[in-house]
């Protein structure tokens, strides 16, 4: 049929009633099928943590790990809630391991990103300052911080997926003490801040039960390049141990080197804080031996297949802490999934109320009624391992 006749005929059929009948009924069985197919819509989720400066691989770990589960879902199709698919996009923002900047973030994810969840940040001083944008604005946030007071029965919307040294100093340093009695005497060096002052107030009690007398801690300013000072005055105590605390791996590879270099013969052990790629880095040969927290075992097939996935996507190593993001994006989205709902108050409730998750590295267990009045704390499997010739060596597994 030519064009022209074509025009002609369509003038004719909008000309008439039938016409307008049959074009509505056109019309309307397109309606329909939109209908019946649904509609798909974009799903934020806001994220938050030091992709700069000193923690940057525990920040960028956490962001690749979100990001991989996000990259699931959405391989799969999406996340379908009703009649809608949603494609998981991720907005991320660099709070520079600083409060200010931090809340500065969370204010532009709630009020211009219209976020309802929010992944991060990364550390106590961090989460303190979101906190009253997020629990105000009814925005659930799972968080990575050690301190006691990011959850309280006062906080319903803020969940932690690391677990803290509360949970785990105390049988990571009775597993050390128990490989190495000749150990005796500890100093702890930390950061001078929030993070630091809450993983030493959990490492101090763990060495008083595993019989080790703790001689001195020193705490540093984030940024401190030059540690020889504050080693020099420790070691003058000939301590068995240096704790590196909840310093950075970056930072914990400098003290290991500069220890080292002062003389320091002793055994280093780094109880808060995961990730040692880059102290082994930093530090070289001379970070044999160190005894570290870790919340996976890497060569583990599920575990080293994320971590290659994350190596291609991001050109560079995993940082343990990426698996915590990992597993937190499936429990969220797994949650909204089986609740048929993106309503906050929903989700949290159904989170409470959950006894468990099954992840890709064991059975991870919601819990802290005890400490902090609700069950927003995940407690996971974790590891102690020791740098082994330049190699992590998972040493133990211990389940919560």
């Amino acid at each position: 049929m030519s064009s022209y006749i074509f025009k002609k005929l369509n003038q004719f059929l909008k000309s008439t009633t039938f016409g307008v009948l049959l074009v509505t009924f056109a019309m309307t069985l397109g309606l329909n099928a939109s209908w019946a197919q649904g509609t798909n819509k974009e799903l934020k989720i806001g994220f938050i943590a030091a992709l700069s400066g000193p923690g940057q691989s525990w920040g960028l770990g956490m962001l690749g790990g979100l990001e991989l589960a996000a990259d699931d879902v959405n391989k799969r199709g999406g996340l379908k809630v009703g009649n809608t698919t949603y494609n998981i996009k991720v907005i991320s923002y660099d709070d520079k391991y600083a409060g200010p900047p931090a809340a500065q973030a969370a204010e532009r994810l709630v009020s211009q990103d219209e976020v309802k969840f929010i992944f991060g940040p990364l550390g106590s001083v961090s989460m303190l300052a979101i906190a009253d944008i997020t629990e105000s604005n009814k925005v659930l946030v799972f968080s990575n911080s050690y301190t006691v007071k990011a959850l309280n029965k006062n906080k319903p919307y803020t969940f932690r997926l690391t677990p803290t040294t509360a949970e785990n100093s105390i049988p990571m340093i009775a597993y050390i003490a128990k490989a190495n009695p000749s150990l005796k005497s500890v100093v702890i060096v930390s950061p001078n801040d929030e993070s630091g002052k809450e993983v030493q107030s959990h490492n101090e009690p763990g060495y008083g039960k595993a019989g080790i007398k703790l001689l001195a801690k020193e705490f540093y300013e984030r940024g401190t390049q030059d540690f020889v000072p504050v080693l020099t005055r420790l070691l003058a105590l000939k301590p068995d141990i240096i704790d590196l605390n909840g310093s950075t791996p970056n930072d914990s590879g400098i003290i290991i080197k500069q220890a080292r270099q002062i003389g320091f013969k002793g055994q280093f052990v780094k109880v808060g804080g995961p990730g040692v790629a880059d102290a082994i880095r930093v530090a070289g040969d001379v970070s044999n031996g160190l005894y570290y927290y870790s919340p996976w075992d890497p060569e583990e097939p599920k575990t080293k297949a994320l971590a290659d996935r994350f190596q291609v996507k991001y050109n560079s190593p995993m940082n343990p802490l990426g698996i915590f993001f990992y597993e937190g994006g499936n429990m969220l989205f797994n949650t909204i999934a089986q609740v048929q709902s993106l309503d906050t108050d929903v989700i949290r409730k159904h989170l409470e109320n959950s006894k468990y998750f099954d992840g890709i590295q064991g059975r991870y267990v919601w819990g802290g009624m005890e400490t902090y009045g609700n069950n927003h704390q995940v407690n996971a499997p974790f590891f102690v391992g020791q740098v082994v010739n330049g190699k992590e060596v998972m040493r133990t597994k211990i389940n919560p």
